[in-house]
């Protein structure tokens, strides 16, 4: 790199560095678009899987418990000499799929409450 001296040699290294920029953004952007293009098989299986979706705010002691067991058993114990990949993902997907089982259990439950009700009334 070169010292600049005047406003003129200024101006032209404002319009390298912006240059550059501009290249730098464009292989940027060129590496995600391959990079979704790669991962595109595996975006058809979220919707089928659903363990990405949002959870309820509605947090009881039992889903507290259960992601609280989930990291200290799974995440601590069963893979402490797994990658850092397989650490990062199982937990998570344990934590959806047990958050599915739970949310299903309570709407089970809720359905045999409302039948229950309905057989007291008549």
């Amino acid at each position: 790199m070169t010292k600049i001296n005047n406003y003129e040699e200024l101006l032209a290294e404002r319009k390298r560095v912006e240059a550059n920029i501009v290249e730098q953004r464009l292989t940027l952007k060129a590496g995600l678009q391959d990079i979704k293009e790669k991962l595109q098989p595996f975006m058809y299986l979220l919707p089928i899987l659903n363990i990405f979706k949002k959870n309820d705010t509605n947090h009881s002691l039992m889903s507290a418990a259960t992601s609280v067991g989930i990291d200290l058993f799974v995440g601590q114990k069963l893979l402490s000499k797994a990658g850092w990949f397989t650490r990062l993902f199982v937990p998570m997907i344990l934590k959806g799929v047990s958050s599915i089982m739970m949310r299903n259990k309570k709407k089970s439950s809720s359905d045999e409450s409302l039948v229950d009700a309905r057989l007291r009334e008549n």
